[in-house]
């Protein structure tokens, strides 16, 4: 049977889409072919189905064949989520045109688009521009603009490659009936948005906005049923459907959510059209122009339109142009054009199209909270009118494109009157740490919104002078700072300084008042710092013999009964819960019998179990000491469930499918001599691929003599290689030439010896075929025997000398162009090998996947959840487990070794340097001046 289309197999299915091009163009250039093409596919997909759904129902009514077929392309029968696709644009049918040749009216014929061979690029380019064409209302300059002619460098891609490309979408079934559940298309969408971001680095910043980011903008903003959402600034659409998504995740209806957006790049407004169309959301207005000049929305008396909820992530530190400035009320403080100040304007223009109980959430660089001048008068006016309601600090390193730390603006009308403080938020020392930028961990954001919705001040230790977390800071106050706003100034967050004890660094042992501010690893891991630490005096500890040196620590902790017990009754507890909620899971598959019977939302699902997690894990702690924060449970879970959405969407839409099933669990299982092989031959690749990108760069040294060459060394091996195959191949010539001169000069002076013959001194082993270079010796070898001089000796010798040192020299290169050449092929080979290992694979997992009954797929999918979600918590245990480390690893760093030790070793050191000073010659005042300079081995 056929299987439905899961989000893990469409992913790889678009990335190998995007493998055709990646060797030809930047993702950022190549994005818009994905998504056009993405979007035609889907169009015709979907217009196919939508045929058939209309013949099945006008021939149930008794519809007569002609008129069905006059209802199929009619556009009308085409809206919603379909679009009428014009002949030349639809991928499964061919189509006849009528053209003039010479006169002459002739019917041509052209293929389906997945059959294009020729002007690949001219006819995908024509179908998106009749996709259009036959539908303005929603589509008017969305696709036209995308051109798979576009001149990348200096060549446009070639018709093999855009016909690879076209069959690669071959491959993607795009009909509702393919998908596992109904919005997946969507979160494929929004999957290869966040992949082309990752990929395009700092031209990111201009469509996308960390996911992280915008949920704690929508969960501030906290959108309602029948609300009114405006972006400004909407770049790829992200902040509006985790809009909509949000009323589905409280159980609203999310087709009560009207969504507006503004986008002043081209390309970009395309992009989020296609967006919100893929996500089955055709109504959003999304209008292209510049915001601050030209507002686009109006309502119906031509006024600036206003909205329940404005949230944005406007480009950061940019410049304006007040001419022709449109509405230039919005603006009570006008920036300078200039100095790139136009931060503010944004956020002035968002408040003016707020409604009077209307918030709004932000998202801007920091400066704008210090900076004077103009920007303070900004600020001013919000406080002063007491719409500014809070600030929220974020960490550094989060968005594409900048590395400087932002914060998140806070505007709220509603209760603006009464208003008496700003709430400040320092979030910016709880993060992940990437590799290219920085990510907020799920308990980090829920932390966020916590404090944000309680309103009061938050500290991070238990007393008043501990780090603080969030602060509410009367406008009184603010006013005194003349409105300086910088976070820091009001919320400082920074940890005390490391305590340092005098007498410990000099006499040794651990002071116990910094053993027992370890409080909660000595209220989670009871008799671990017992184990860890031994009685000195009253006031020092000294470190168990236990504990000899700092690498055995991490073995010390990590074994510790304690930690190892209290970990494992916080896993009871978690699979304790899993058990008992484990009907709530299992209720999300349709009942077969009764499917309306049962709940399958898969939001209200993930808000009931997290409210029961939320619970079950304040309770395992004994005396209310907690292994982890209310945030990290929630966060954990939060986590958990988005990793597996697609998952969870997909068991409350089509039950328990073998498809959930991964690939790779099936193989592992039944097939792991193929695993086996593919990541044998994926290893060699990879390290080929890294050979020969290390030889693309500058002072490369093959210095394990792989082979391996840089490609200009290729180039010129090759016309090295020419010149030294002539010069030897010549210098044969000469060499044949020459001796057979001085053979037949010999024989003119009857100097032959009797029965000598020609061929073996003029031309055996000259020939081009393995050339013998001392062959022309034979005949200077006869004429020494015969006492005979001759002038053709000289220039024969030379001859000889030179063509065999250029034929040594092409064996050489040749060797050596070889040796590369069978590492490129190799590489080719392996690429081969392993795309047949993937077609192997693919058909072995399907042909295992069809013997799979519903029963073991259940069993084998709700075993993999309960392991997801254990291995989660373990994650987080392992984090503190490493921290509990860290923290004794600390101490160890600061005390184990005392000052007295080192001077100590250190006048060793120096008394054996003198002495060894001594032995070379120096006397005693010679030695220690030697000593104090660095003076040593000038003895030698």
């Amino acid at each position: 049977m056929p299987f439905k289309l899961t989000l893990g197999r469409l992913e790889s299915l678009l990335m190998t889409a995007c493998d055709d091009l990646r060797g030809s163009m930047d993702a950022s250039e190549y994005k818009e072919y994905i998504f056009g093409m993405l979007f035609l596919k889907r169009a015709s997909d979907l217009f196919d189905q939508r045929q058939t759904e209309l013949r099945e129902a006008l021939s149930a009514k008794g519809m007569a064949e002609t008129d069905i077929e006059e209802a199929l392309i009619d556009p009308d029968n085409y809206s919603g989520k379909y679009f009428f696709v014009p002949a030349r644009a639809r991928w499964n049918q061919g189509w006849d045109e009528e053209v003039v040749e010479n006169g002459e009216t002739k019917i041509k014929h052209h293929p389906a688009l997945k059959h294009i061979k020729e002007d690949v690029g001219t006819t995908l380019n024509k179908a998106l521009e009749a996709i259009e064409d036959a539908n303005p209302d929603a589509l008017e300059d969305v696709l036209k603009g995308i051109n798979f002619n576009r001149k990348i460098g200096q060549r446009t891609l070639d018709d093999d490659t855009l016909a690879n490309f076209v069959q690669n979408f071959d491959k993607i079934p795009l009909k509702d009936e393919d998908f596992e559940f109904p919005d997946l298309m969507g979160a494929a969408y929004e999957w290869l948005i966040k992949y082309f971001a990752d990929s395009a680095g700092k031209k990111a910043g201009e469509f996308y906005t960390p996911a992280e980011v915008v949920r704690i903008c929508v969960e501030i903003c906290d959108p309602q049923q029948g609300m009114e959402v405006y972006d400004p600034t909407v770049g790829s659409g992200g902040m509006l459907i985790q809009m909509r998504d949000y009323l589905r995740e409280k159980g609203d209806d999310a087709n009560e959510l009207d969504l507006y957006g503004q986008e002043k790049m081209g390309t970009t407004w395309s992009i989020c059209k296609m967006n919100m169309l893929l996500h089955g959301i055709s109504h959003a207005d999304i209008r292209q122009e510049d915001t601050l000049r030209e507002p686009q929305h109006f309502d119906e008396n031509n006024d600036l339109k206003r909205y329940d909820r404005v949230v944005a992530n406007p480009p950061f530190s940019q410049n304006y142009i007040k001419k022709d400035l449109k509405f230039p009320g919005r603006f009570p403080v006008m920036m300078p054009e200039k100095g790139k100040k136009a931060d503010l304007m944004f956020v002035q223009h968002m408040l003016a199209v707020l409604k009077h109980n209307g918030r709004l959430a932000s998202v801007m660089p920091h400066g704008v909270l210090f900076r004077g001048g103009e920007e303070r008068e900004a600020r001013k006016y919000f406080i002063e009118h007491g719409y500014l309601e809070a600030i929220i600090g974020l960490p550094g390193n989060l968005f594409y494109g900048t590395g400087i730390p932002a914060c998140i603006l806070v505007l709220n009308k509603k209760g603006a009157a009464e208003r008496d403080h700003v709430l400040f938020i320092n979030a910016d020392r709880e993060y992940r740490e990437g590799k290219a930028q920085n990510h907020l961990r799920p308990e980090d954001i829920d932390k966020i919104i916590y404090a944000y919705r309680a309103d009061k001040d938050i500290l991070e230790a238990d007393d008043k002078h501990g780090p603080a977390y969030a602060r509410r800071i009367p406008v009184a106050k603010i006013m005194e700072e003349d409105y300086n706003c910088n976070i820091r100034r009001y919320v400082d967050n920074a940890p005390p300084p490391e305590p340092q004890d005098v007498r410990a660094h000099l006499h040794g042992g651990v002071p116990r008042g910094e053993v027992e501010s370890l409080t909660h690893f000595r209220q989670n891991y009871p008799q671990l710092m017992e184990d860890a630490f031994v009685d000195r005096d009253e006031t020092y500890l000294d470190f168990a013999p236990v504990l000899s040196d700092k690498r055995g620590i991490a073995d010390f902790v990590a074994n510790h009964p304690s930690v190892t017990a209290r970990h494992q009754q916080l896993m009871q507890t978690l699979e304790a819960w899993w058990q008992a909620n484990l009907p709530i899971v299992e209720a999300l598959a349709p009942d077969a019998e009764n499917q309306q019977a049962r709940p399958r939302n898969v939001d209200v699902m993930r808000t009931n179990l997290l409210a029961g997690i939320e619970q079950a894990m304040a309770q395992e702690g004994e005396q209310g000491r907690n292994l982890l924060t209310p945030f990290q449970v929630r966060g954990a879970f939060a986590n958990y469930v988005d990793r597996l959405k697609a998952d969870f969407k997909s068991i409350a839409a089509s039950g328990w499918g073998a498809e959930l099933i991964p690939d790779e669990d099936i193989l592992q299982s039944q097939f792991p001599e193929v695993l086996e092989e593919l990541e044998q031959t994926q290893t060699r690749l990879a390290e080929l691929q890294a050979l020969f990108a290390a030889a693309s760069e500058e002072a490369f040294e093959d210095a394990d003599d792989t082979g391996v060459l840089p490609g200009d060394e290729v180039k010129s091996k090759k016309d090295e290689l020419k010149e030294k195959t002539a010069e030897w191949k010549a210098q044969l010539k000469a060499v044949k030439n020459l001796a057979t001169n001085l053979f037949t000069e010999l024989k003119a002076e009857n100097l032959l010896p009797k029965g000598s013959k020609k061929g073996y001194y003029c031309t055996e082993g000259l020939a081009q075929k393995e050339p013998q270079f001392t062959n022309g010796r034979r005949s200077i070898d006869l004429a020494n025997e015969q006492g005979h001089t001759s002038d053709y000796i000289a220039p024969l010798q030379q001859a000889m000398q030179q063509g065999q040192q250029a034929y040594e020299r092409a064996g050489n290169i040749t060797a050596s162009l070889e040796r590369h050449k069978a590492l490129e092929d190799e590489v080719k080979t392996l690429k081969a090998t392993i795309k047949s290992i993937e077609n192997k694979r693919d058909k072995l997992v399907q042909s295992a996947r069809e013997k799979i009954s519903v029963d073991e797929a259940r069993a084998v999918i709700i075993e993999r959840l309960r392991q997801r979600l254990m291995e989660t918590y373990r994650a987080y245990l392992r984090a503190d487990q490493r921290a509990c480390i860290k923290a004794i690893e600390n101490l160890w760093n600061k005390y184990a070794v005392t000052t007295r030790t080192i001077e100590a070793e250190r006048d060793a050191a120096s008394q054996q340097l003198q002495t060894f000073l001594l032995e070379l010659g120096y006397d005693v005042q010679e030695a220690q001046i030697l000593r104090a300079h660095g003076c040593v081995g000038a003895a030698e």
